[in-house]
């Protein structure tokens, strides 16, 4: 019967993969349920038919060419954008503009509240001194990104063998999720996802070596974690936690010395995160922690932006089916940190807990090694059609990385982002007024100007319904009693990305900018 199932699977593999090809040229599309399901049959019956057989060995010439290429293949992608482009990809590269130019010196309460973390702050300081900040939101970012996949490769070496190792860095060069993630210039999450790689390394290089530097550089880095990004340090610290408690049982019994060791490792783990949050920062673990709560309360609440988990499962066809062959494969044969990582992470995701959308990112991040775990299982299993399927996955995960990364944009364009500048020409205490989310987060960073925004910064006065109500003003008296709220001197930002639906007020808004439907109104009544 398993050798029925084992040519099932190679059978369904190589329909699988010429679907995936037929997806590249359009003939089908990749969001139809059948291949969802499909890679999911696929996946268990591999993880239950193939066997771990000895590594495939490669030139160890060959075999750090090979990484090299994979590196410089993440750089190539995140570089592309910016060929023909000056202006920061994402969302939110105005917030860490203002962030890492003021963040420590203003202290904004939405910045001690959670927004910028102090470690992450701490640590932009020192790349300040070397860089200009228009260098750190794009390059050094691209930087952080390399050093991920290179986190990938150490921790794929560590818990699983070489090939995994130089197949995982393939799959986090081509990963759409990981390039969308540095398209919306989630620059926390890139860089709490670097540390948190790196922390699991050491882990791992500690318990095979018993050396008390990986103990250290594991505690140390990990602190570091939580004081750089919270949602990744959550993550890290529900496996962690469990992993303590679970790792010290085997062959029937239970090692309470180990069990000792990894609590108190936890313990020096959190004062180091705690350390910088005492004072100003405390805030931000006060503040999140009702919310954090509600999240598991009432799930469904605070998604977080990115996309959702339905859109999620067919982004990742091309290695979907290889990261449930590598879990379940891994699953049946022990419970180890990065399995526990996987399931804590899916369980949040799937159950839709708190900011599960944004958690996407990090359940990319460990599928995809396990990914890389199932198709060098597939090329242990069958050296030669394992080693083609893998290339053809490959290059099909490689198209659609390309082909996005060639069509990504910035947010903006020139004419915008000179308008938002324009703003540095108004008295050094105006305020300014974002009227659309999409600018929001770019005025607070390009006009060196005290931002009101819908829903976010510290100088909002109305709820959504109140700005949607101003929105909607037929009357010069609805718009008055609005704006009549804020001090003054106070300037309305209006992009070319939504209606100029102020132009009829001139009473009490006088024009002082209008270029390509760009308009910057002062209030003056």
């Amino acid at each position: 019967m398993k050798n029925i199932l084992k040519n099932s699977f190679w059978q369904l593999m190589v329909i699988y993969v010429l679907i995936i090809i037929l997806i590249i040229f359009g003939i089908f599309s990749q969001y139809a349920l059948q291949f969802n399901v499909l890679a999911v049959v696929i996946g268990l019956i591999g993880a239950f038919t193939l066997n771990r057989e000895r590594d495939i060995k490669i030139n160890k010439k060959l075999h750090y060419i090979l990484l090299a290429i994979g590196l410089v293949l993440i750089f190539v992608l995140r570089i592309i954008p910016y060929l023909n482009n000056s202006i920061p990809l994402g969302y939110d590269p105005g917030l860490y503009k203002y962030g890492i130019e003021h963040g420590l010196e203003n202290k904004d309460d939405w910045i001690l509240q959670g927004g910028m973390e102090p470690g992450f702050l701490y640590f932009m300081e020192f790349f300040k001194l070397l860089f200009s900040t228009d260098f750190i939101l794009k390059y050094l970012l691209i930087g952080f990104c390399v050093l991920s996949g290179l986190g990938v490769y150490f921790v794929s070496k560590e818990y699983f063998n070489k090939n995994t190792a130089l197949i995982g860095v393939f799959i986090y060069a081509f990963s759409l999720i990981q390039f969308k993630t540095f398209w919306f210039m989630y620059y926390k999450n890139i860089v709490g996802m670097m540390i948190m790689l790196f922390s699991f390394y050491f882990l791992k290089k500690y318990e095979w070596n018993s050396g008390k530097r990986w103990k250290w550089l594991f505690i140390l880095s990990a602190g570091l974690l939580g004081s750089i990004h919270r949602p990744t340090f959550y993550i890290f610290g529900l496996s962690y936690l469990i992993y303590a408690f679970v790792s010290p049982y085997s062959n029937k019994k239970y090692n309470l010395r180990e069990l000792g060791n990894k609590v108190l490792s936890g313990v020096c783990i959190l004062l180091i995160a705690g350390l910088f949050y005492i004072g100003d920062f405390s805030q931000a673990i006060t503040q999140i922690l009702p919310w954090v709560a509600m999240g598991f309360i009432d799930p469904g609440q605070g998604p977080g932006t990115f996309m959702n988990f339905f859109s999620y499962q067919y982004s990742i066809l091309p290695y979907f089916a290889l990261a449930i062959l590598g879990l379940v494969f891994c699953l049946r044969k022990k419970i180890g940190i990065l399995e526990i990582w996987a399931l804590v992470n899916l369980s949040i995701v799937y159950f839709q807990f708190f900011f599960f959308n944004r958690f996407i990112i990090m359940l990319d991040l460990v599928l995809i090694l396990f990914a890389s775990y199932g198709f060098s299982l597939m090329i242990e299993n069958k050296k030669k059609l394992g080693t083609i399927l893998v290339i053809v996955l490959l290059v099909s995960l490689g198209f659609f990385a390309f082909r996005e990364s060639i069509n990504s944009k910035p947010l903006i364009d020139n004419s915008e982002l000179k308008a938002i500048e324009s703003l540095q020409n108004t008295e050094i205490n105006a305020y300014v007024m974002s009227t659309l989310p999409d600018y929001s987060t770019w005025i607070q960073g390009y006009s060196g100007r005290k931002t009101i925004a819908p829903g976010l910064f510290d100088y909002n006065l109305h709820n959504q319904s109140q700005w949607s109500l101003f929105y909607s003003a037929s009357k010069i008296s609805e718009v008055k009693s609005f704006l009549g709220e804020y001090p003054k001197p106070l300037y309305i930002f209006i992009g070319k990305k939504q209606p100029n639906f102020l132009s009829n007020f001139s009473e009490c808004l006088e024009e002082t900018y209008n270029s390509d439907s760009n308009f910057v109104y002062e209030y003056i009544c």
